[in-house]
């Protein structure tokens, strides 16, 4: 069942076409990626899908909802969530009060409540610290938890990152370039941690990166742009075989002899 349906999704930029004509689904459940050569509008349509851009044409839903016209806060109270490749903590913060930040949007209190320190909204606060300090053991940074975000490894921002995600309680999972600065080791620790994110919590996750061993190994379905048109879609074997896809990335035809 698809959790969110893309189609026919088009982005322009002053008569300059970022995505032309997208089209495809994300099933609920699954671990999709989305990828392409530079410039070839992967971070264009992922603005669309959260609010950030507001498509020129076309259609995003997410089970069944219009995304629409949408701004980026209601967006995330609908369930979806997403992080940046660039990493956007509060550096000034902690990083458990980083974390714990994740929750607004799925907290209940109002501000009265928070104004009056009411019983309901001071449960509601330790409560999210709980779950703040438990997600940060759960990526394994517990034990940096009150240190500024600003201190902490960029390896550690990025894990910091995630646990805030998570704490905004996603049904869809929308990581940006997630292995974008991290080491062979953080890599293989993150593969490990997204498979995790669908195992623990039933979150669907969606993708793009440049890094196509990682992609490679996690994805189940890979979706291709080359200058914002789908060119490909299909498991990662099918798309690393597909010609279309080795020209786009390689510049040369299978037949030249190019391979991902």
């Amino acid at each position: 069942m698809a959790l969110m349906q893309i189609t026919d999704l088009t982005m322009r930029f002053s008569g300059i076409v970022a995505v032309e004509r997208l089209t495809f689904d994300i099933e609920e459940g699954s671990i999709t990626s989305l990828i392409g050569p530079n410039g070839a509008g992967k971070t264009s349509a992922f603005n669309c899908m959260t609010g950030f851009y507001k498509a020129s044409s076309g259609e995003i839903l997410f089970d069944g909802k219009s995304l629409i016209g949408l701004k980026p806060y209601k967006i995330t109270r609908l369930g979806i969530v997403r992080t940046f490749q660039n990493v956007r903590l509060f550096k000034n913060l902690t990083v458990l009060e980083n974390v714990m930040s994740g929750a607004h949007s799925v907290t209940r209190q109002s501000v009265f409540g928070a104004l009056l320190r009411t019983p309901a909204q001071r449960r509601e606060e330790r409560g999210i610290r709980e779950n703040a300090e438990y997600l940060l053991d759960y990526v394994g940074i517990l034990n940096k938890k009150d240190e500024l975000a600003k201190n902490l490894s960029y390896g550690d921002q990025r894990r910091a990152e995630w646990a805030r995600a998570l704490a905004a309680k996603p049904r869809l999972l929308l990581l940006d370039e997630p292995a974008a600065g991290l080491n062979r080791e953080e890599k293989d620790r993150l593969i490990e941690l997204i498979h995790k994110f669908r195992a623990d919590f039933g979150v669907t996750v969606f993708l793009i990166d440049h890094d196509m061993d990682l992609v490679m190994k996690v994805s189940e379905k890979v979706i291709v742009i080359n200058f914002g048109t789908k060119i490909a879609e299909g498991t990662p074997a099918q798309v690393q075989s597909d010609p279309l896809v080795v020209e786009a990335y390689l510049g040369v035809s299978e037949e030249e002899g190019g391979a991902l």
